[in-house]
């Protein structure tokens, strides 16, 4: 029994930042796996997928009345959703340099953003909902900026907040927490497990991440509430 299909299939979802990486393969498993997505990013890519369920906007988490332009097509399109995936975010690698203004806009991208698109889309999430955030593991965090661990750090307390404050309404929310993420091979060259040994390997592929994504976006991960899953192959 394909129970990724059975816990997917006719759901309906969101995807934010879903330009390229880990955001197009979290996309493309949804797809193969039955649900249908309305995915948007900044660059509005429209991700080299063609699906008749996938719909691609272009949107800015950061501004509240470009997400409520999304959200009116997915109510006028579906009425509903399923599931909600925040993969947002910017990265800096350090540079010994403490700077207050750059800090304001990484929060901004890093945490802002998925308080805008939950704040926005939670009025049409279902009972039984799924909403999944995207942090970083602590194993990137030794080469990033100030500004960027910080910002990604404080999505696990983000996490915790929001799944204690929805609770009530049935609606699970977890965060998955990557470590590198190699994105040079596309999801279909690594289907369905072609991956390396892990010893010594200090990257992830965007299908490792992307099947842990679709698992706590789908009701198979029901018992999971309020966590911060690391998947950077034991690397911290």
């Amino acid at each position: 029994m394909d129970y990724f299909k059975e816990a997917l299939e006719g759901k309906i979802g969101v995807v934010s930042g879903a330009g390229s990486g880990q955001g197009r393969a979290v996309i493309k498993l949804l797809l193969e796996n039955g649900a249908a997505v309305m995915a948007f990013s900044r660059s509005g890519s429209k991700l080299g997928v063609t699906h008749s369920n996938l719909t691609v906007e272009k949107a800015d988490s950061t501004d509240i009345s470009s997400l409520e332009r999304v959200a009116k097509i997915v109510r006028e399109k579906y009425g509903r959703i399923d599931f909600l995936y925040n993969n947002h975010g910017i990265f800096s690698p350090s540079t010994g340099v403490l700077d207050g203004p750059k800090a304001i806009e990484f929060f901004q991208r890093n945490v802002v953003a998925s308080i805008n698109t939950v704040s926005v889309f939670l009025p049409m999430i279902r009972e039984g909902g799924s909403i999944v955030n995207v942090g970083a593991s602590p194993s990137i965090f030794k080469h990033a900026s100030l500004e960027y661990a910080v910002s990604k750090s404080a999505v696990e307390e983000l996490t915790r907040k929001m799944a204690s404050l929805l609770r009530d309404r049935n609606i699970r929310v977890n965060a998955i927490m990557p470590g590198s993420v190699d994105s040079s091979k596309d999801v279909d060259e690594l289907k369905p497990f072609s991956f390396p040994p892990i010893s010594g390997r200090k990257t992830v592929s965007n299908l490792e991440v992307a099947y842990v994504s679709i698992f706590l976006l789908s009701s198979l991960s029901n018992g999971i509430n309020g966590q911060s899953i690391i998947v950077d192959g034991g690397a911290q």
